[in-house]
């Protein structure tokens, strides 16, 4: 009975590691793509100091697609958006 704990336990540690690094690679990725299309024209620190919700950061990204077409994709977008919201909502 106890080694059927310890193995459930062990098993219970193991999945739920597994779901955290997911969930970190997933706002990994969404903060690589911001630094990979944002900080060619200007440093990250400037947009990760500002404090804006989310219908601002949707304008803001909408003016850099329009000022690089075809650089920054709908898709691109809202990951930078929601990376940006998630940026914003930890410094208030």
């Amino acid at each position: 009975m106890k080694s059927i704990i310890i193995i459930l336990s062990a098993a219970a540690a193991i999945t739920l590691g597994v779901i955290g690094v997911k969930a970190q690679g997933k706002n990994n990725s969404a903060e690589h793509l911001f630094k990979a299309k944002c900080s060619v024209c200007h440093s990250d620190a400037i947009a990760l100091n500002m404090r804006k919700d989310r219908k601002a950061w949707e304008a803001t990204v909408k003016l850099m697609q329009q000022k690089r077409p075809n650089f920054i994709s709908d898709q691109d977008a809202q990951k930078i958006v929601d990376f940006l919201v998630s940026q914003s909502a930890s410094k208030k």
